[in-house]
């Protein structure tokens, strides 16, 4: 009788064993990728710039830096792909076009910096930080793009004003998505220590109607976001400086927990990642999807990752703005 008790109890532990291991086997796991640096030239080359957020025009990808300097860069995508898939070493020199707006700095009292840009049809959207000593604000500006010229021009009388949903010092709303006739605004930290109820703001075209979108939180920032695909779901950086730490005050890494480390980032407390989000039902909530790492430089160094758009189904084009100094880095990160 002893014996049979044994023989059932080591039976259930050798049964949950393998429903641990089936479900462990069927979780996707995270993949660490190695981004591939593309080597670029002018102006954009230097780190001061700070690029702050990209999108495609047709085939020209609009890089837009966070200052107020008049002008944005652009590479065309025959550019890339002769040194993505071919065997183009040589140098891009990315060209500077016109962006015409107001003074901000005289227009709108603690005007900081470009953050955000997403292009519909020519309707291009910025966001706009707005930064005083113990608050912060947005603003949502709404342009158009010269489709021969690629000039871009915001009239001063096109502003939305975006509250944010908690005060955070430096941070507001990094990451413009279209989804139809809307443009969905994310804020740059989402953290459950810091919001106990996170949300993206959904914004019509001229910015009369906004509504609240619910969020799955998330540790760390939000930096950019590419476009969403057919299924409504889209890729952002996440991003953690251990130097935020008493800033973002980020709790257990839900998805480290569940899909794992690549090998750089198990031993470090850097976070450089892009995770996908999917917009269905009036909310925004996290996929299935493992997050897709990037593989980390050295044992110190953190690359501010601060844009991101798609690349065909290939992988993804990802840009630093200030850090690390003194260059930007334009990086191509293959998905597979």
């Amino acid at each position: 009788m002893k014996n049979d008790k044994i023989k059932i109890i080591k039976m259930k532990i050798s049964l949950l064993f393998l429903v641990a291991l089936m479900l462990s086997c069927s979780t996707e796991q995270t993949v660490e990728r190695t981004p591939t640096l593309l080597k670029i030239g002018g102006p954009m080359k230097n780190s001061d710039e700070e690029v702050s957020g990209m999108d495609w025009y047709n085939d020209n990808l609009i890089l837009l830096p966070e200052n107020l300097n008049g002008y944005v860069f652009t590479i065309k995508k025959a550019e890339l792909d002769s040194r993505i898939n071919g065997n183009d070493t040589t140098t891009i020199f990315p060209e500077q076009i016109k962006l015409n707006t107001p003074n901000y700095k005289e227009l709108v009292p603690g005007f900081d910096s470009f953050e955000g840009i997403a292009f519909r049809g020519y309707e291009v959207y910025l966001t706009i930080e707005i930064k005083f000593t113990d608050s912060m604000s947005c603003l949502l500006a709404r342009g158009h793009i010269d489709e021969k010229t690629l000039e871009i021009t915001v009239p001063e009388q096109n502003l939305t004003v975006i509250d944010v949903p908690t005060y955070v010092d430096n941070m507001s709303y990094e990451s413009l998505v279209i989804d139809k006739d809307r443009v969905i605004a994310l804020f740059e930290a989402n953290g459950d220590s810091l919001i106990k109820s996170p949300y993206a703001l959904s914004i019509n075209s001229s910015g009369n109607d906004i509504m609240k979108y619910p969020l799955s939180s998330i540790n760390y920032r939000i930096a950019d976001a590419t476009r969403i695909d057919k299924n409504n779901k889209f890729w952002v950086i996440n991003y953690f400086f251990p130097g935020d730490r008493k800033v973002l005050k980020p709790s257990n890494d839900i998805l480290a927990s569940k899909y794992g480390n690549g090998p750089s980032h198990s031993g470090s407390n850097r976070v450089e990642r892009l995770i996908e989000y999917e917009i269905k039902n009036g909310r925004v909530s996290l996929t299935k999807s493992a997050p897709i790492e990037i593989e980390l430089e050295g044992e110190k160094i953190s690359r501010k990752w601060e844009a991101l758009a798609r690349y065909g189904n290939e992988g993804f084009l990802i840009a630093t703005d200030k850090y690390p100094k003194p260059y930007t880095l334009l990086a191509f990160l293959p998905n597979k």
